[in-house]
């Protein structure tokens, strides 16, 4: 009976291959008819949709300008120096900090018919500036961020835009340089979902479904300020990037709170790396290997405790500390129950720099304490305070 099926299934599987084998070119041919029909449907209008509020050029920035194509000799490269000031030939010195390209094309357009018949200004970015954001709201470690403005990798480069800031640029990175033809590279520019990465990630309280960003306007849409609304869930349920935007230099990310946690998107955002995989927190007292313990992102306090060697047979209650981004304090005192549930009150997920102190040997250890924690408490919150904290 078995051998029937499978000659069986195997008769069905050279009757497919026989359909779309001698019907391929029919059903190609379909494919190109309709892909046909829809660049006929393209008018020629899509190539004039440039945007309406294009990169700003500011201090840092390297440019490469072309006067015209006729004349060599006034092709240059500039930087813009820490006064927004450039140095071109003819030109001179000139002003061009917070000019958007469109609007630097048209302004150096007009500036050199004094000294070319007919100027075609081309003005290019070859290096960008590093770019500094504000990311607030519900993400683990608000606050100015740093990222680099641009970067280009070849192939099997890791993308880490922090890591270019970080490290020596030319020796981890391969800037945009306007000498390079590597056909293998790829350029590559911070999104918003880079810039909430870098400030460690969401949170279960993150509303991901409405993230305001603010930036500023170029001066042909009256400079200001002009704001938008993203959904990002989309990008981690989907990987739909659509919403995904380019940040530019001064922008401001606003990710609101949301009433109900939500944990199924926050183990989303751990896989899908815009949250880090590890978080540290402190734990003290009574435990066989005490001091800064690296746990999953998802684990919870009994996890912390047994990565920390356990707690010992003889012990007190158990103090969980917490310093909220509001500024808050999140104070446990708790005999601890290895099995409590999971996110319970007695046995909460962890979250970055969480204080845990097991037993009635806080006061006896808090110059342990002091020493081991560093960050983020001390120089926030004052050494008396951390102390006060632990033990009133």
């Amino acid at each position: 009976m078995k051998k029937k099926l499978r000659l069986k299934n195997w008769y069905c599987f050279l009757l497919i291959l026989f359909f779309y084998g001698t019907n391929y070119p029919l059903i190609y041919s379909e494919i190109l008819k309709n892909n046909e029909d829809k660049i006929d449907n393209l008018s020629i209008d899509y190539l004039n949709r440039l945007p309406e509020n294009d990169y700003i050029l500011g201090p840092g920035d390297e440019l490469k300008v072309i006067v015209s194509r006729d004349y060599e000799e006034l092709v240059s490269i500039a930087k813009i120096d820490g006064e927004g000031t450039i140095y071109l030939p003819k030109l001179k010195r000139i002003y061009v900090n917070e000019l958007s390209l469109n609007e630097l094309n048209l302004l150096l357009n007009k500036a050199y018919k004094k000294f070319v018949k007919y100027p075609e200004v081309e003005v290019e970015i070859i290096t960008y500036r590093p770019l500094r954001v504000f990311v607030e709201g519900e993400v683990q470690n608000p606050g100015l961020i740093t990222l680099a403005g641009s970067l280009v990798l070849r192939q099997n480069d890791p993308i880490d835009f922090n890591s270019q800031i970080k490290n020596n640029q030319k020796a981890a990175f391969n800037f945009l340089s306007n000498t390079s033809n590597d056909s293998n590279k790829s350029n590559y520019f911070p999104t918003v979902f880079d810039a909430i990465r870098q400030s460690g990630g969401v949170t279960k309280y993150s509303d991901l479904a409405e993230i305001q960003i603010i930036r500023k306007a170029n001066l042909s849409n009256g400079s200001g300020r002009i704001a938008a609304t993203l959904n990002l869930e989309n990008v981690l349920i989907t990987g739909d990037n659509t919403q995904n935007i380019r940040i530019y230099d001064s922008d401001v990310i606003k990710v609101k709170k949301s009433n109900n946690p939500n944990n199924n998107l926050f183990y989303k955002g751990v896989l899908s790396n815009l949250n880090p995989k590890f978080l540290n927190v402190f734990v003290f007292g009574r435990v066989n290997n005490p001091g800064n313990i690296k746990v999953s992102r998802l684990g919870a306090l009994s996890d912390a405790i047994e990565i920390a060697g356990g707690a010992r047979v003889v012990r007190g209650p158990l103090t969980f500390l917490r310093f909220n981004n509001d500024g808050t304090i999140d104070k446990r005192k708790f005999r601890y129950t290895k099995n409590a549930k999971r996110g319970s009150f007695k046995n909460p997920y962890l979250e970055e720099a969480d204080l845990i102190v097991v037993g009635n040997s806080a006061l006896s250890s808090a110059n342990e304490i002091v020493t081991e924690i560093t960050s983020p408490f001390v120089g926030i919150f004052s050494t008396y305070g951390l102390i006060k904290a632990i033990n009133d």
